[in-house]
């Protein structure tokens, strides 16, 4: 199974607004290392998952997941389903499977599992 990156941080955010996960191949305090150029081209390995909340009850909620693996757009409507561990990270999105290494404590990964069965159970489940 290839490896498509290895994370090196992971990065869960939520707030009022939404809640947000990101998985990457570099720390963003790196960031302001790299020159303007490498971070315009975007060169870094990531996937991002983010639920913006309804503001009110004419809103409605939104999910939001992008990789720099796959050249494919998510559906909003559709599920992804995850297979999940302390070292490794693997779904399938429009038949490409998409593997992301990880060195997860087992407190980061009760974490991170509560995340994804409260806040994202619409769009992720976890699989074993």
């Amino acid at each position: 199974m290839k490896i498509n990156f290895q994370c090196i941080e992971l990065t869960i955010q939520d707030d009022e607004l939404g809640c947000t996960v990101i998985f990457s191949d570099s720390r963003s305090a790196d960031d302001q290392f790299k020159t303007e150029e490498e971070l315009m081209n975007g060169v870094d390995k990531h996937l991002f998952i983010q639920r913006s909340y309804a503001e009110d009850e004419y809103d409605l909620e939104n999910y939001y997941i992008a990789s720099s693996e796959s050249d494919s757009e998510f559906n909003s409507s559709e599920k992804i389903f995850l297979k999940l561990n302390n070292n490794r990270l693997v779904f399938n999105w429009n038949e490409e499977e998409i593997v992301i290494g990880l060195k997860l404590n087992n407190q980061e990964l009760a974490n991170l599992i509560q995340v994804f069965e409260s806040t994202f159970k619409e769009r992720i489940a976890i699989i074993e």
